[in-house]
């Protein structure tokens, strides 16, 4: 769809052109007239038509964006600006006072997710420097073997599959063909350690020899390897047809999906999981799946958008968010609406998001990048997050 606006905004900007060198060669047929005059009419008529509607940039917000969430995106955008380390990376919370560790990849996985979303590209906008920092950033950080770590290490790949999903938004929009190769192969090698990572029973866990499998990698995992099919790199479709397996075998009858495949008590439906199950179905291309339409019926009846009083909130809104979104119809504007009243309200004065209030706080930036994209959704400017 942001192909189709971009095309559209081509063919305006270049009609204005051809209607300039018109009216400018029109007054120059008037050279008899003396240079003077040519001037004056110069100076009259492009004044004017400055003015025109085809010259005006375009100022139309998508439907339910209004300038108040416009300008909470500007501050949340300023305020990550602000937390850049020098290499082109972010933690997950400005003085590492996360619960959790710095999680500098998955943070800045994320953080560039939002930044893309946001408009801005490796050659356009005004962070376009930027976004190829943190494309070298994260390019530099992969391994030989394809994982892209984490310091801590303990939940490795979150950030695997976040800084995947990044690399492959950037790699159709890099220009350079040198790059593009990098890019390209460090991909390639990432999608091999996911498919060598994944568990017998097909899902994953923090770490790519992690004993124990759960849902919420899983679903990750699923969607950095959408982004990079979508990319046009070769994904195994076995690898995927074993992850949506996975959260199938997960599902409980009513349309709950539980943290893990085994149905101890102790591993049992979580809100989260639920939500990002449905974007996975979707992302692997299960628009009309019985299992798709029963876990939806279950979160519309039972998960609501609220940012701070539940457990794991950021990840909750983040994955629920996508599935309204990709689902559309006529529950996604009622839903933005109150998704985005909710997020003007908790924004802090100085642009962030703070984490959410249960225990398992991963910080302010990872809070801030995630509550960027939900509300830059409707801008539709990434594949991985496009209906």
């Amino acid at each position: 769809m942001d192909y189709w606006n971009r095309l559209m905004e081509w063919q305006r900007v270049h009609s204005l052109e051809r209607e300039v060198y018109r009216m400018v060669w029109d007054v120059f047929r008037c050279r008899p007239l003396g240079f003077g005059l040519t001037a004056l009419l110069l100076a009259k008529a492009l004044p004017a038509f400055a003015q025109s509607p085809a010259f005006a940039p375009s100022t139309v917000l998508p439907e339910g964006v209004t300038p108040a969430i416009e300008r909470a995106i500007e501050r949340g955008i300023q305020y990550l600006l602000a937390q850049v380390n020098g290499d082109g990376s972010w933690d997950a919370a400005p003085n590492h006072d996360s619960l959790h560790g710095p999680y500098t990849c998955a943070t800045t996985g994320l953080v560039g997710l939002a930044l893309l979303a946001h408009g801005d590209t490796p050659t356009r906008g005004a962070n376009a420097a930027l976004i190829r920092r943190i494309t070298d950033f994260l390019l530099l950080a992969s391994k030989t073997d394809g994982p892209i770590p984490t310091p801590t290490g303990d939940r490795a790949m979150y950030g695997h599959a976040f800084a995947m999903t990044f690399r492959a938004q950037v790699f159709g929009q890099e220009p350079d063909a040198s790059r593009r190769e990098k890019i390209r192969d460090v991909l390639h090698r990432a999608i091999q350690l996911t498919k060598r990572a994944q568990s017998d029973d097909g899902g994953w866990a923090y770490t790519p020899n992690f004993p124990q499998d759960e849902g919420t990698l899983t679903v990750t995992q699923i969607q950095s390897l959408r982004a990079c099919r979508d990319a046009g790199i070769l994904v195994s479709k076995d690898v995927i047809d074993r992850g949506v397996k996975y959260l199938d075998n997960s599902q409980n009858p009513d349309g709950s999906v539980r943290y893990r495949v085994s149905r101890n008590a102790r591993f049992g439906p979580r809100p989260g999981v639920a939500c990002a199950a449905i974007v996975a179905w979707w992302n692997a291309g299960q628009y009309d799946s019985p299992k798709l339409k029963t876990t939806l019926d279950y979160v519309n009846r039972n998960i609501y958008f609220t940012w701070r009083e539940v457990e794991h909130a950021e990840y909750v809104c983040y994955y629920l968010s996508q599935a309204k979104w990709v689902l559309g119809g006529s529950d996604w504007p009622r839903f933005y609406k109150i998704a985005s009243q909710q997020l003007l309200q908790a924004q802090e004065r100085d642009g962030h998001w703070q984490r959410g209030a249960d225990a398992y706080a991963y910080g302010s930036t990872i809070g801030t990048a995630i509550a960027l994209i939900i509300l830059q959704l409707p801008y539709n400017r990434l594949p991985v997050y496009q209906r």
